[in-house]
């Protein structure tokens, strides 16, 4: 059998899951884990996670927050088991999302995995094409995993507006107020970490796509008038986000205002996020236009092509057009916290986004594992109870 032939095919995960992993060595327990179809999650688990599985259970990492002990980078790992069945279901879409590659033709200009359902529907790569020419190059199904073509209408993207303002007491900044540069606004995400130094962000495109021209340029508040609190240090295109160094004393916080509860503790996986979907789970978001909603999640692991210079890859489509409006780029979707719902929130990804074309209805944005995958930083903060 060559490799084209085990495209989408349904990995035995379970198999790999016995007694025997508690005597592994951690490369050899990762190795099993990875050849067995957890891939990069792997690294996540423990064999005690293994362990705890039920017979027709497998671990499923579903979150990173902040480690209480310090741990490996400062970050720990959330657990839970889901059906075996359906995350072997879901490994292989994502396989098979990975191997169509659709952003290599022609009329295609998005494509997700949208997960399965617990019981229910299995999973399934969807792909929106702008012509019918294009959705016909489109093969039906990749292996086991059917591949759902949507029609959409090209239009033309939302545009920031000019800032109204926003108001901040004290050094001290949340995400979820209205933040900007010389010309346009947007929101301001919760802080980010490069380890553990906290940096503000908001959406790149905010600096019209190509933040990389703007290293430097002042970064805005609004407390009663402009206040300076920082200066673009550099711009993610690829993953619309933009790095900003904090100036002036002020400082970034894990914190969403008017999320309740508001502190930001850690961020899902994509398995974590594809289990989230399957349990039918909302998510939520601040904003200073459109304030709180909440909206389900429709598909991860996204492409799009409909916006900007460039593919972007690792995108969270979920809720719905109306959620978000101009001026609301860079807020964040998230989640209370599963194991201390009362006392923080873990977040999804960034809201860069939103449809504007007929047939679809969603928000989409770079996920938080996306980001911290490729460049390392993440919402957690270093220590359990940092601001």
């Amino acid at each position: 059998m060559g490799e084209q032939d085990d495209i989408g095919k349904r990995p035995a995960v379970r198999s790999a899951i016995d007694r025997r992993l508690s005597t592994m060595g951690r490369r050899r327990f990762v190795s099993t884990l990875a050849g067995a179809g957890f891939g990069s999650m792997a690294g996540l688990l423990a064999p005690e996670d293994a362990l705890a599985a039920g017979r027709d259970e497998v671990p499923l990492a579903y979150a990173r927050v902040s480690a209480q002990d310090g741990g490996s980078n400062g970050l720990e790992s959330r657990t839970t088991t889901v059906p075996a069945d359906w995350f072997a279901d879901l490994r292989a879409a994502f396989d098979a999302h990975r191997r169509l590659a659709p952003r290599s033709r022609s009329g295609v200009v998005g494509s997700a995995v949208v997960p399965g359902e617990f019981g229910g529907r299995n999973a399934a790569v969807a792909v929106d094409v702008t012509d019918d020419e294009a959705g016909g190059a489109v093969p039906e199904s990749v292996g086991d995993v059917p591949v759902e073509v949507n029609r959409v209408e090209p239009g033309t993207p939302e545009s920031t507006d000019r800032f109204p303002g926003a108001t901040v007491a004290g050094k001290r900044v949340p995400g979820g107020v209205t933040c900007a540069n010389r010309d346009a606004e947007g929101t301001l995400a919760p802080a980010m970490y490069d380890g553990g130094t906290p940096f503000f962000a908001t959406s790149n495109h905010v600096y019209g796509g190509d933040g990389e021209r703007f290293r430097g340029e002042p970064f805005f508040l609004f407390e009663r008038g402009a206040r300076k609190i920082g200066e673009v240090r550099r711009g993610y295109q690829l993953d619309d986000f933009v790095r900003i160094d904090p100036l002036n004393g002020f400082r970034p916080t894990s914190e969403i205002r008017g999320a309740s509860p508001s502190a930001v503790v850690g961020q899902f996986t994509r398995e974590g996020l594809a289990e989230l979907k399957a349990r039918g789970a909302k998510l939520e978001k601040v904003a200073p236009n459109t304030g709180h909603t909440s909206g389900a999640i429709q598909a991860v692991d996204g492409m799009t092509c409909a916006y900007g210079k460039v593919c972007k890859r690792g995108q969270l489509k979920w809720g719905s057009q109306s959620d978000m409006v101009d001026g609301d780029s860079g807020s964040v979707n998230y989640r209370p916290d599963p194991e201390n719902p009362e006392s923080g929130v873990l977040v999804g990804g960034l809201n860069n986004a939103r449809t504007w074309w007929p047939g679809e209805d969603y928000i989409w944005g770079t996920a938080a594992y996306r980001i911290a995958n490729r460049h390392g930083f993440t919402f957690a903060p270093p220590t359990a109870g940092a601001p």
